[in-house]
């Protein structure tokens, strides 16, 4: 990379000239291929990555689960804990996202050189690797934590006896980790699609929130329906689009798929502060596809019960 192209990276843009000439000889460049490997779990962690373009993603192995992390983008910089400290192992993998990703490694070799030629140089860096290793820290900490008690929660077969308690449950764990002032979860009558049945809300009365909602009602929950991704607003964005009665100035909405069929969504509106960030996209994507097989079981169990009375009521069975 040129030196104007290394300034225009994050970690370097407060730079000098000369201390871009000190650093820039110690970088090593590597391309990825899509789903190549930058590093595996236990591997040493030898190097620090900083991503010059394309995508990385990073993934956890918990409960024989691999859970996505982290979906980091160019000018991120990621497995900087062995600079911080000696003999450490990654917990993680690291996979390239797209094909032609483009990554400088800052071997820890390298760093020390830095460190002794260059104190002033490697200070900075140091810096800013501990402010970002803190903030990191933090989210995935609370990311697995939250990803483990929905785990728990629907594990438990005696969860999926009843679907609406099971969805309460899961909209107030979804909340602990991205707190907002209006939620619901809910998932499509089975032989009405065109019909969203609201299991569990927070924030919104029935007068606001129907019990059953047509979808052609909300113009978010329609796109949800009909395209099976997801839907973010920020204020700025909300203020230019169509109003909806359950948010008054952001929005987060995710569809609920098994096997590729759409069978709910999860909606977050007006976050408690700022904006939704990537983070809470990542982990209501992850949210959303760890409780799609049990609300689904939870919906059919549903039904067989129902079934069941209304033999006992109208046959005598």
């Amino acid at each position: 990379m040129t030196s104007n192209e290394l300034q225009s990276i994050a970690l370097f843009s407060s730079f000098s000239s000369d201390q871009i000439k000190n650093i820039e000889p110690l970088l090593v460049e590597q391309e990825y291929h899509a789903s190549r490997t930058v590093y595996a779990s236990g591997e040493p962690s030898e190097n620090l990555y900083i991503i010059a373009s394309g995508s990385v993603v990073i993934t956890h192995e918990l409960d024989d689960d691999i859970v996505t992390l982290a979906r980091l983008e160019e000018g991120y910089f990621f497995g900087e804990r062995g600079l911080l400290q000696e003999k450490q192992k990654h917990s993680s993998e690291a996979r390239a996202e797209v094909d032609k990703t483009k990554i400088l490694k800052l071997p820890k070799d390298n760093f020390e050189k830095l460190k002794k030629e260059h104190p002033e140089t490697a200070l900075i860096i140091l810096e800013q690797v501990a402010r970002v290793l803190s903030e990191r820290l933090t989210e995935d900490t609370t990311r697995i934590a939250i990803i483990s008690a929905i785990s728990d929660l629907i594990n438990d077969p005696d969860n999926l006896k009843d679907i609406k308690t099971l969805s309460r449950e899961i909209l107030a764990i979804t909340l602990r980790a991205i707190p907002v002032h209006q939620a619901f979860l809910g998932v499509y009558k089975k032989h009405e699609a065109s019909q969203l049945e609201i299991l569990a809300s927070i924030g919104t009365t029935p007068k606001e929130l129907p019990n059953t909602l047509p979808i052609d009602s909300d113009p978010y929950l329609n796109k949800l329906h009909l395209e099976n991704g997801e839907i973010v607003l920020n204020s700025a964005q909300y203020k230019d689009k169509e109003k909806v009665f359950y948010a008054k100035r952001n929005l987060l909405g995710r569809a609920i798929t098994v096997e590729g069929e759409n069978i709910g969504s999860i909606a977050l509106a007006d976050k408690n502060s700022g904006e939704f960030t990537n983070q809470n996209r990542l982990l209501l994507q992850i949210i959303a596809g760890q409780i799609s097989f049990a609300l689904e079981e939870a919906r059919l169990r549903q039904e067989k019960t129902a079934q069941e009375e209304l033999k006992r009521e109208y046959v005598g069975i």
